[in-house]
């Protein structure tokens, strides 16, 4: 039962942290394309923002879905 649980999480995490990355990507995407600097610089940031906390969201979930399949 703990496994079932264990793994349910892992996978939330990994959903959510590529759910982080990607609204990372799209801020990143409309950051870039505006043309005033003073206006860009709110939207790159938070888009590295979310780039850098999904990354650290997604990758030890995947590694503790995967866990369970390499043992």
């Amino acid at each position: 039962m703990s496994m079932m649980f264990s793994v349910l999480f892992s996978v939330a995490g990994l959903v959510l942290g590529l759910l982080l990355i990607v609204g990372g990507i799209v801020l990143l995407v409309i950051g870039s394309r505006r043309r005033d600097d003073s206006t860009s610089r709110a939207p790159l940031a938070l888009g590295v923002t979310l780039l850098v906390i999904g990354t650290a969201a997604a990758v030890p979930s995947l590694l503790w879905t995967l866990l369970p399949f390499m043992a």
